[in-house]
């Protein structure tokens, strides 16, 4: 779905009347590219919970749209699968941190808010992978070996392009619920960025001398 605005004005002199019009597109509602999300923060190996209560990563927009998570398959490189199947539209804002969990229960999973909870899915504490995919075609993947896991702590992403050397083990002072390491939810340690996007053609006419889009008419 898209919005847009239309902007609209006249000029009139003695002679002419020169009527001007311009539509822009605003930010739509789709689903994501390849690379249109990143895994921002993982929590793997709670300490105090279980991990099968207390499991959870993030996910971050960078995108100018809002991008739809509804389809959306969860796997890793063994037997993990999860198809993202909630009631409603699911969506991440511009912008936005969306939080993924084992458990949903904020009275036991140690404290966060989850935004959609998944089964079918667990993260390891030695070595795994999160792949995020659509219709077979990969979105973002996270691979990570033994050393990237450490217990009660998530590991943030705090630089691009997210290879598992961008990211690092997050403070000790950020934590959350019932103490364990982590930001679910929020701005980590390191701000990510919604990305620049190119002005549209139409913005250039505009600015041109509105090419095209002017219609001069002389007087009677």
């Amino acid at each position: 779905m898209n919005n847009s605005v239309r902007i609209s004005y006249t000029i009139t002199s003695l002679v002419f009347s020169l009527s001007c019009s311009l539509s822009v597109a605003n930010a739509a509602i789709r689903a994501p590219e390849p690379g249109e999300l990143l895994i921002s923060e993982v929590m793997a190996n709670p300490s105090a919970v279980s991990d099968r209560q207390g499991e959870w990563f993030e996910l971050f927009n960078p995108t100018v749209d809002s991008l739809v998570l509804n389809n959306l398959v969860l796997s890793d490189n063994g037997s993990n699968n999860h198809q993202i199947n909630a009631a409603n539209d699911l969506f991440i804002n511009s912008g936005q941190y969306f939080v993924l969990a084992r458990n949903g229960d904020s009275n036991i999973n140690g404290g966060i808010a989850a935004d959609y909870v998944y089964s079918g899915f667990t993260l390891n504490n030695s070595a795994d992978a999160i792949i995020i995919s659509s219709d077979g075609i990969e979105i973002t993947r996270l691979e990570y070996s033994s050393g990237f896991v450490k217990n009660g702590k998530s590991t943030e992403l705090v630089s691009l392009p997210g290879e598992v050397d961008d990211y690092q083990t997050t403070p000790d002072l950020q934590t959350y619920g019932a103490g364990d390491t982590g930001t679910p939810g929020a701005e980590g340690s390191s701000e990510l960025k919604v990305s620049a996007v190119p002005v549209p053609a139409a913005i250039w006419l505009f600015a041109s001398g509105l090419i095209g889009l002017c219609g001069i008419t002389k007087k009677s």
